[in-house]
């Protein structure tokens, strides 16, 4: 639910925030309605209000803290767990715990979502690679971005030589490899 709200634009929170007063006041009324919701996410509503208010995290935000907290963990093939991933299965357990479901290579993941040009790449976008052979035309990498609109692009993944690491899309090895931005939320 707080995952929910925190990615709810402004005005579509403020109107949840109101109905859920107005399920209050026909409680205090004595009316009869169904206040199990109400009360069960009232603490996450407030929370959410104070959150909007001091400019809280994005979802982004959250999806980079999350990914972020792998980092060090080593790679291997195959891997999708704190044990070991490669890149695929880094990318796809991070965003599972957002609820989101992707396919277990960085291909399939390029088919997911909306493509966004690099000027437009923000915290939590995809962004995909050729692999080993840069003369490739086939998507071989994968990882998160993790920088904010407008800055550098830096990206967090899981390397074969060091596992889950950051780097820059601008060195020369990923830079003649980048292939494009996938935005898979809103």
């Amino acid at each position: 639910m707080s995952d929910y709200i925190g990615s709810m634009p402004r005005i579509k929170m403020f109107l949840f925030c109101l109905l859920l007063l107005c399920f209050q006041l026909l409680q205090v009324s004595g009316q009869q309605v169904d206040t199990s919701f109400v009360q069960s996410n009232m603490d996450t509503v407030r929370h959410a209000i104070i959150s909007s208010q001091s400019g809280a995290m994005t979802l982004g935000d959250s999806i980079v803290q999350y990914a972020m907290s792998f980092k060090g963990k080593s790679y291997k093939r195959g891997g999708t767990t704190i044990k070991g991933f490669d890149c695929s299965g880094y990318t796809m357990t991070v965003y599972r715990k957002f609820g989101v479901k992707l396919p277990h290579t960085s291909a399939g993941q390029g088919l997911v979502g909306i493509d966004i040009s690099k000027k437009n790449a923000r915290k939590g976008d995809l962004i995909f690679f050729r692999g080993r052979n840069a003369s490739s035309s086939r998507i071989g990498h994968v990882g998160i971005i993790v920088s904010e609109k407008d800055d550098p692009i830096l990206f967090i993944h899981s390397s074969t030589s060091d596992g889950v690491r950051v780097d820059r899309l601008e060195s020369p090895y990923y830079k003649k490899r980048y292939v494009k931005v996938v935005r898979v939320l809103n």
